[in-house]
């Protein structure tokens, strides 16, 4: 996960992986999901119908309970880069931690996680591996070196310093993330305080980014 910023504030982007994955489970089995502001546009490029691996009652159901694993997922994820190794005073007992934690929400190849849902869970056991390898080839294009940052760096500072001055507070007080996806469009939502979540497209608009950063930095001191 890229982080930007001198050692007084900080910031932490990332393309993860398992968000990613969630979403091709999503859209490549067709789940029809309340189209709330936490609900993503659908992946960019071509996804794989996978409509016929679950019947029409266990797409429904699995529809049903996608949307709690995704913020558990979400969540999780954004929980990770808000907390600094540095402040850790045993690394290796705090890495075994958050690998703990992962597993409570990702935990290939049984899913026990999802249990409680059987045709969610049917679904991840089937398509996890599809989409991790649709991932890596989706995100290549834009891992460095590559030539337009998924979030300027000057901006961030520009963030950061005016989250400072404006809540008169000391550097080391402004932290935040933001986790970005392949997704359609451009599209942000604040899921939860001190981290983002948007689109490539969100990421990269400079007219976009300043809201973003105000909202996660704002929010991660509000607390």
């Amino acid at each position: 996960m890229p982080n930007a910023g001198s050692e007084s504030w900080r910031f932490a982007h990332d393309i993860d992986q398992s968000l990613q994955c969630a979403l091709h489970l999503r859209d490549a089995v067709g789940l029809e999901v309340d189209d709330r502001a936490g609900n993503p546009p659908r992946l960019v490029g071509d996804i794989p119908d996978r409509s016929q691996l679950l019947d029409r009652e266990a797409t429904t159901t699995a529809a049903a309970r996608w949307p709690s694993w995704w913020r558990a997922v979400v969540g999780n994820q954004a929980l990770t880069p808000l907390q600094s190794s540095s402040e850790q005073t045993d690394s290796r007992a705090w890495l075994g931690e958050l690998a703990a934690r992962h597993r409570l929400v990702v935990d290939p190849p049984e899913w026990a996680s999802l249990a409680d849902s059987p045709a969610l869970q049917d679904a991840a056991r089937t398509l996890w591996d599809e989409g991790c390898e649709w991932f890596n080839p989706a995100r290549e294009p834009h891992l460095p070196p590559s030539g337009q940052d998924v979030f300027a760096w000057e901006q961030v500072r520009v963030g950061a310093e005016r989250a400072v001055v404006e809540h008169d507070v000391t550097p080391g007080a402004i932290n935040g993330c933001a986790l970005v996806l392949l997704v359609e469009g451009s599209w942000w939502t604040l899921p939860t305080p001190g981290a983002g979540l948007c689109s490539i497209a969100a990421a990269r608009d400079p007219a976009t980014v300043p809201v973003i950063l105000d909202a996660v930095f704002d929010s991660h001191l509000a607390g």
